[in-house]
């Protein structure tokens, strides 16, 4: 057996520099004490200097570590430590900031003032105002951590903002493993699917489409104005879009109140309230039907732990006059479809 060796490198100011190639990728695995894990978890979400997330915290303390300790250094910082502030992976960049955003790259330009320069109506020194102070507003964005390169158009569909993956790995349970994955040219650090979970495959057999994901992560948790437009734009079709739940173990149940047909509260409740079910994620949805795709329902996706079974209970309740063309009063109990019948039931 041959002894290990340090990759390839070389000696600077004392120091042994090894080559980072991060095209090449590598996991490590290991157990520790949940205190641990929870702690390291805690300086991922409090303290910047640290990243964001458990791998970005521990790359660095390795790579603070193998520096201190042992002289050894890299030439390039790992791709695993990420310092942006302000805004997580995978969480949609606030409307009101994008907004701003896009009106201060405008008002930087200086081709965007020709007509009234031209006309008299503003003058050189007013302009050479404006357009620093536009910059200015662009600086304190970048110092805040956002990355104007993640930013997508106000108007665009969600279907191409979803900086985590696809419909699939929103949906599928997540392991306590992290990964880094390269979604739309950028490294993102996520939680990795469990490679064992196709209950994804429900949503497709039983024709349900994830219109918005995870609900209260992504809107109602936050403010109207924190959130990024698509979400109050589907909310709206609903007359949900100004509601906001703190997270206190009871949000699921306060959204029930508000959209399930009146007869079927109690059920549910009862239903995602045992000791066996756990809920996955509550997201919108439409059914993929002739005449029904304009329709928007809630959909709480839960798995039975006992015999490792999921149901999507999907509903909605009469929202008024003024939307219905988009709301109506429904409710289904989607369950796992046999091989034998998917064909027939997609008909």
């Amino acid at each position: 057996m041959s002894s290990p060796r340090l990759p390839a490198g070389k000696d600077v100011d004392g120091f042994y520099e090894v080559a980072l190639d991060r095209n090449e990728k590598d996991t490590i695995i290991f157990k520790i004490e949940a205190s641990v894990k929870d702690t390291i978890n805690f300086v991922a979400k409090t303290n910047p200097d640290y990243g964001n997330s458990i791998t970005s915290v521990l790359t660095k303390f390795i790579v603070d570590g193998l520096k201190n300790d042992l002289n050894i250094t890299f030439d390039k910082k790992p791709s695993a430590i990420n310092f942006r502030k302000g805004v997580r992976e995978g969480e949609a960049v606030p409307y009101a900031i994008k907004s701003q955003y896009e009106e201060a790259v405008k008002n930087s330009q200086i081709v965007n003032y020709t007509n009234e320069l031209q006309a008299g109506v503003i003058t050189q020194d007013e302009v050479m105002e404006k357009i620093a102070s536009a910059n200015r507003v662009i600086a304190n964005l970048l110092a805040q951590g956002y990355n104007p390169e993640l930013f997508t158009p106000n108007k665009s569909a969600f279907g191409t903002k979803w900086k985590m993956g696809s419909w699939i790995y929103e949906v599928s349970k997540k392991s306590d493993e992290d990964e880094t994955v390269m979604v739309n040219g950028e490294e993102v650090t996520r939680k990795k699917k469990e490679e064992t979970d196709n209950h994804y495959l429900q949503y497709t057999d039983n024709g349900i489409s994830i219109i918005a994901p995870h609900l209260f992560e992504n809107a109602l948790y936050k403010e109207y104005d924190e959130r990024d437009e698509f979400f109050n734009r589907e909310l709206r079709k609903l007359e949900l879009q100004n509601l906001s739940y703190n997270k206190d173990g009871n949000e699921v149940l306060y959204l029930i109140d508000e959209c399930c047909p009146a007869d079927k509260i109690e059920g549910v409740k009862h239903t995602i309230s045992k000791d066996t079910n756990t809920v996955l994620g509550v997201h919108l949805v439409k059914l993929e039907k002739k005449g029904e795709r304009k329709y928007r329902y809630i959909c709480i996706d839960m798995e039975n732990t006992t015999n490792n079974t999921y149901h999507q209970i999907v509903f909605m309740n009469n929202r008024g006059k003024n939307r219905t063309d988009t709301a109506k009063e429904f409710f289904e109990i989607f369950t796992k479809v046999e091989a034998k019948t998917r064909k027939k039931k997609n008909a």
